[in-house]
């Protein structure tokens, strides 16, 4: 996919939400360089605890179609290198602490008076400003104080957080949007901007249903399981051999369901007649409904909710979902270069512009692997990349 070839992205990140932003730049065709500690790299390359042919899972995850430069910004000709390859990027991307890019002249504000064009995206646990700028923030603390964990696990359990990252995913996303609404509106204005987001307001701009229904009534909502406090029946169901998720949605499908299973006395019931009371009484109609497919296998519950038109689904782990043909027709899982050389999947970006895929153009880097090649086309000389490299300023592969 090349709908952003020609933009150059500097990727200044660890760790995961800010470098899948910058993935999702260099999966729709954007030149993305990857600046790390010459040493041992970004964090996530040693991070474990998985690992493929000595590279970290996590860092095979959100790095690829990048090229690596690595590069000491404590070493001042380092640092200048750094600053002159700025200054031919359209867009930066970081996730250091609050301040400490100005410590070294890298931060928006200075940047921007010798590239007033840049887009600098900074996405951090709590934002630039505010009061909770400068203290520390992983998607656990921002699934926690966002309220997604008041209102995750069971009903009268304990709170739980998601089983995926999913704030650092969506801060990643919503920095990816910043970008791109960023490089629109330069083609009008011919200036960039500081691009600013965090996991926790990622976070609580998720909660914008419960917000609202706090807003209109001061309800603050509660742990229910996969329940849903806006719809029922709309969750889990067990029955003989496992489990599924099914959804009404509207009241055509809920006497659907009623009817397809012979359970058509449900909806006839005056507390269930109509949504909002059925969602007062879910945990009866929940007990009901189990009653009444207890005999049912998944499979069959499923086959009958697809003829009927039900949105319905297994419940996966992740072994079913990589092998889903579903899945497998979108191309969701593509293959990419391992650093050694052998090829290995992972998870494409879900999206499809009039049928066309991103693709892997490159697997994620080796430490270092294009510094010579970078500074290079930047008019430094080999012998000088060499010395730099001796002063410890830089990593240059093999």
């Amino acid at each position: 996919m090349d709908l952003l070839q020609g933009i150059r992205v500097i990727d200044m990140t660890q760790f995961l939400s800010a470098s899948y932003c910058s993935e999702i730049l260099g999966d729709l065709g954007a030149d993305v360089i990857k600046v790390e500690p010459p040493a041992k790299g970004e964090v996530y390359r040693t991070y474990g605890p998985k690992f493929i042919d000595g590279e970290s899972t996590s860092f095979l995850a959100v790095n690829r179609n990048k090229r690596s430069l690595a590069l000491n910004i404590k070493h001042e000709e380092a640092r200048e290198a750094l600053k002159k390859l700025i200054g031919t990027a359209d867009v930066l991307v970081e996730n250091f602490r609050v301040g400490t890019l100005k410590k070294f002249g890298l931060d928006y504000e200075s940047l921007s008076r010798d590239n007033p064009g840049l887009i600098y995206c900074s996405i951090s646990g709590f934002g630039q400003t505010g009061p909770y700028a400068k203290k520390g923030g992983f998607d656990l603390i921002a699934q926690a104080m966002s309220g997604i964990m008041y209102v995750t696990g069971e009903k009268g359990g304990e709170p739980a957080k998601v089983g995926y990252p999913i704030t650092d995913i969506g801060g990643g996303m919503y920095g990816a949007i910043g970008v791109l609404a960023a490089l629109m509106g330069r083609t009008r204005s011919g200036r960039g901007c500081h691009v600013d987001t965090s996991l926790f307001e990622t976070g609580a701009a998720w909660g914008m249903m419960a917000a609202m229904s706090y807003f209109a009534d001061g309800s603050v909502g509660s742990r229910m399981g996969s329940a849903s406090p806006l719809n029922a029946p709309y969750e889990a169901f067990q029955v003989s051999d496992g489990a599924f998720v099914m959804g009404s949605g509207n009241q055509v499908l809920w006497e659907k369901f009623c009817d397809i299973f012979q359970i058509s006395h449900l909806k006839e019931r005056e507390e269930y007649k109509e949504n909002w009371q059925r969602v007062a009484h879910q945990e009866a109609l929940h007990r009901e409904i189990e009653e009444g497919l207890r005999d049912y296998t998944v499979a069959e519950c499923i086959r009958r909710m697809d003829e009927a038109g039900i949105p319905c689904g297994v419940i996966n782990s992740i072994d079913k979902v990589v092998q889903d043909p579903h899945l497998a027709e979108r191309r969701m899982v593509l293959q990419m270069e391992h650093p050694n050389g052998k090829t290995i999947p992972g998870m494409a970006l879900p999206l499809q512009f009039s049928g066309q895929v991103c693709e892997a153009r490159k697997g994620p880097p080796k430490l270092g692997e294009h510094t010579a090649e970078i500074l290079g086309a930047l008019g430094y000389s080999a012998e000088k990349v060499q010395a730099l490299a001796a002063e410890g300023a830089l990593g240059v592969q093999g």
